[in-house]
């Protein structure tokens, strides 16, 4: 027996997996980084909370860092970045509605805004009631810029839907155009760009556009040439 190609029997990595694969990295990376800073603000916070309480150090005292912030900040920008890139050059089914499950499913940002914002809030309550010294300012900063990050992400989410949808709305548009044209050369003989910028409100090129896409269909043929340029039914 010949032996069987190998290729055929190994499963193909296609580029999209690969882009998940580094997606996939950067949170990982993002998460490791962050999970360090968020202990460093959590210890900061805790030390001058037992110091206000009992009046004593903590035998390892951690001070809060923009240094390892800045780190973390950098890595969850970079994975938001990549994975807005995918989203905007990712195919027409992405844009799908969400079904249910996937709209009560909590995401990563919503997390992390929501972990960092929780920290935050309760630090704020244990100086209020005096049992903290002050507000790590690595807290306060980090808070923001996760914010900033989320809210960027979700309106780029937004432009991305709204894109979609006035792409499916103008293809719309240009078939119901197309077929109008059409009858119209049918019923008249011909039509031209003038005719189809004054019916449907287009500009010359978007007329021009239209009537080139009917001719490359082969149902009309352009016949004349500059202004005089007339498409007859096919």
């Amino acid at each position: 027996m010949e032996p069987t190609n190998q290729s055929n029997n190994q499963k193909q990595v296609t580029a999209g997996q690969v882009k998940e694969k580094w997606s996939e990295f950067l949170f990982g990376l993002a998460l490791f980084f962050g999970v360090l800073h968020y202990t460093a603000v959590l210890m900061d916070v805790f030390g001058q909370y037992y110091l206000a309480s009992f009046g004593k150090v903590l035998s390892m005292p951690m001070e809060s860092s923009m240094i390892m912030g800045n780190i973390y900040l950098g890595v969850l920008a970079a994975y938001v970045g990549q994975k807005e890139f995918l989203r905007w050059i990712s195919s027409a089914k992405d844009d799908d509605e969400a079904s249910a499950v996937m709209r009560r499913k909590i995401s990563r940002g919503e997390l992390i805004v929501g972990s960092w914002a929780l920290l935050a809030g309760a630090t704020v309550f244990l100086w209020q009631l005096k049992l903290v010294a002050s507000i790590p300012a690595p807290l306060l900063y980090t808070l923001g810029e996760v914010f900033a990050i989320y809210f960027g992400t979700n309106i780029s989410k937004y432009l991305k839907q709204k894109n979609a949808k006035q792409a499916i709305e103008t293809e719309s548009d240009a078939m119901s155009y197309g077929s109008q044209a059409l009858e119209y050369a049918r019923s008249n003989g011909s039509v031209d760009n003038e005719y189809c910028q004054k019916q449907f409100g287009l500009s010359k090129d978007q007329a021009y556009r239209l009537l080139n896409r009917l001719e490359k269909r082969g149902v009309l043929k352009a016949s004349g040439g500059g202004r005089n340029r007339e498409y007859r039914a096919g």
